[in-house]
This record gives C-alpha cells, structure tokens and sequence, in this order.
C-alpha cells in the first residue's frame, strides 16, 4: 500500500465537496491510516492516537462516516474483528496476508493475478452465473515471520 499522505489534500477537498467537514478527530484518524501499511481495527487506531485527545466514540463514528464516503473500507475480518483501511483509490490496488497464529493482516502491494488470468475467471464466472465482476480482493492466509520463521530450506522452494 503506498502512502497516503499525498493525499490530504485530497481529502480534505473531497470531503469538502460532500459537505462533511474535516474535524480534528477525523483528520487524526486519516493521519493513522496513512502513516501504516497495513489495515488497523477501531481498538488499534484508538491505541495510536493516545494523546490526541481523540475519544474512542468519535473514532467509531469516524471510521463509520469514511466508510459511507467510500474514503475507508473493511479490509479483513478475521479473529472476529473488522480492520480497515484506506479505499485503494488513495493506496492502489493491493491484496492482504492474513497470519492464522497472531491474526496480524500486512498488505501486499499489486496484484496477485496477471490479467489475462483474471479475463478468464471473469469470462467464466459470467457464463456460469450471469454475475459481471468489477473488483477483486483476495487475502493469502498463512504464517507472519514473527509467529513461524521459516527455515532457509523453506524459502528457496
């Protein structure tokens, strides 16, 4: 995911144009989320934002009013708890590895399907079902270096 900070701007005047106002909650949560790379739940951008004087219910309603504006979105919800993130328009197109030990969900920066791969599961996805496909997202689901390192052996297959 490529840093958003760029992109202030942006949103501070996209926002604007909607008619929602940049509050200093709202500012601090976008200044999180632009300065990690990787998805963060309510509890974690809250943790980050210690000394801010950022309550955890306008943290809550922010991420809720950035993700009606199509600025935030779900980016997992594995271990029962939603992560969010940047919507891709401000992070580029990316996909998530999701650890099965410790939940940890990293970004992995462009696109895991070559697209003439993607033409065809889009082709087929659409004769089988009549369903057009506009996006994708997909999450690898493994072990993070932290929880299992793995063994050089293991590395050069």
């Amino acid at each position: 995911m490529t840093g958003a900070t760029t992109a202030s701007p942006t949103l501070s005047s996209m926002l604007a144009a909607r008619g929602v106002r940049l509050t200093r909650p709202r500012r601090a949560v976008l200044e999180v989320l632009a300065d990690v790379r990787h998805p963060l739940s309510v509890a974690e951008l809250y943790g980050r934002l210690r000394g801010r004087r950022v309550n955890l219910a306008s943290v809550y309603r922010t991420v809720a009013l950035l993700c009606r504006q199509d600025i935030m979105k779900v980016a997992d919800t594995s271990r029962g708890t939603q992560r969010f993130e940047l919507s891709e328009r401000f992070t580029g197109h990316h996909h998530h590895l999701v650890c099965q030990r410790c939940g940890a969900v990293q970004d992995f920066d462009g696109c895991v399907l070559r697209k003439p791969v993607l033409a065809r599961l889009e082709r087929r996805v659409r004769r089988a079902t009549r369903f057009e496909v506009t996006g994708h997202d997909i999450r690898l689901y493994g072990v993070c270096g932290p929880c299992g390192p793995l063994r050089s052996q293991e590395v050069s297959r």
